[in-house]
């Protein structure tokens, strides 16, 4: 469903908009909104859900506004949002870094830090709105130079915009089962988008990581499944598993822990019950899976639910 706004009051405009883009995007706090002269001020947004994920179309005309503690204390959760501008121009500002952006550009920002923005000249853009838990899935690590652009000529970035032109056109009418594929392809083009090459780590250690990810993956549905068990089966110690993932910032047992959530999540997204997730993926009872659910994603099970 699309959201317009259109107002020849600036100040019931100015208040209306602020009220639609913290709905929609995250809270801002909206500073001021410079229509062209004597026209109404106009704007409209398209959010739409993909699990945990939000893909929100955008048109405005030029505005400004900032995002700093009161309205970062107003988001449940942490996000990395990724900034795509269609046509216009517009003024990005983060941890003391300002883009600039024009059709094609493309930025991230990071929903715990203040930001500013500036609607130069009427805007449409696209923005993705990903959970920073979601990112551990695909074991995307480092830190994240938010406010600057990312270069749209590399081949992960330009895939990843043709993908998320795609699925703007037809997440409306995917059918359920595919709702888990899509949003799976989105977090695994992302993070091809932001990682920093895996040549960073020794040879051994991406040898032992890669072989490991794929015993695991395809051996998730095991309640069995320990280091000690991988280790023996991909032909490794004990220790030199721990050291693979602890090269990256992770445990053996957090990995595994992040899968199983995943499948879960795909598996609720796929109309499979609380109980019956918990029961396939190894949790004790319903209770527990649900908690380690919220601790993951920063939402329940149940607050999934809804955005389906």
């Amino acid at each position: 469903m699309v959201q317009t706004l259109r107002s020849d009051d600036l100040a019931a405009a100015r208040e209306a908009w602020g009220r639609l883009l913290s709905k929609t995007h995250l809270t801002w706090d909206i500073t001021e909104l410079t229509p062209a002269d004597h026209t109404p001020y106009s704007a409209s947004v398209r959010q739409r859900h993909l699990a945990d994920l939000v893909l929100v179309d955008c048109s405005c005309d030029p505005c400004a506004g900032v995002r700093r503690g009161p309205q970062i204390s107003q988001t449940d959760g942490e996000y990395l949002v990724m900034l795509m501008t269609l046509r216009g121009r517009e003024q990005v500002t983060q941890a003391g870094r300002t883009a600039q952006l024009g059709p094609g550009s493309v930025v991230m920002w990071d929903s715990a830090q203040h930001a500013e923005f500036l609607v130069q000249e009427p805007l449409i853009k696209r923005s993705l709105l990903v959970p920073k838990a979601a990112l551990a899935e695909v074991g995307a690590r480092g830190e994240l130079l938010t406010g600057s652009v990312l270069d749209a000529s590399a081949p992960a970035v330009s895939l990843l915009r043709n993908y998320l032109d795609g699925l703007s056109r037809t997440i409306d009418d995917l059918p359920l089962g595919a709702l888990p594929a899509a949003r799976n392809a989105t977090i695994e083009l992302l993070a091809a988008a932001l990682q920093a090459p895996r040549q960073t780590w020794p040879q051994s250690t991406y040898a032992t990581r890669s072989a490991a990810e794929a015993f695991i993956e395809r051996n998730l549905h095991r309640g069995t499944l320990t280091p000690a068990v991988i280790a023996d089966q991909i032909g490794v110690s004990v220790r030199s598993l721990h050291r693979a993932f602890e090269d990256s910032g992770e445990t053996v047992s957090g990995y595994l822990r992040v899968r199983r959530l995943a499948r879960a999540r795909d598996d609720l997204t796929s109309g499979s019950t609380v109980s019956q997730v918990a029961r396939r993926w190894h949790f004790s009872d319903a209770s527990h899976f649900s908690r380690s659910f919220k601790r993951q994603y920063g939402l329940s099970p149940s607050e999934l639910l809804p955005h389906l």
